[in-house]
């Protein structure tokens, strides 16, 4: 019979971290922390969650994020010609 050897050390996962935040980033009006999951929060002073547009808007504002996030069927404006 083959000798069954059991694997020993830790497990090395495959996937990249997400870059974390050092601390959850307190402006007056709002709260940026970042999930487990790499993904971002952003809670009002009062508690309630901010979704959507204005979320993207804060985080690109607190430059949190780079560049400009657009829906797939958005088009860039034609231009005016004149």
């Amino acid at each position: 019979m083959a000798d069954k050897k059991a694997k020993t050390g830790p497990v090395k996962s495959t996937k990249p971290r997400p870059a974390t935040l050092a601390a959850p980033q307190k402006f007056k009006d709002f709260t940026i922390t970042q999930k487990r999951s790499g993904r971002f929060q952003v809670v009002t002073a009062q508690g309630a969650p901010v979704n959507g547009a204005e979320k993207e808007k804060l985080l690109l504002d607190a430059k949190v994020l780079k560049g400009s996030f657009k829906k797939a069927g958005e088009a860039a404006a034609p231009e005016a010609t004149t």
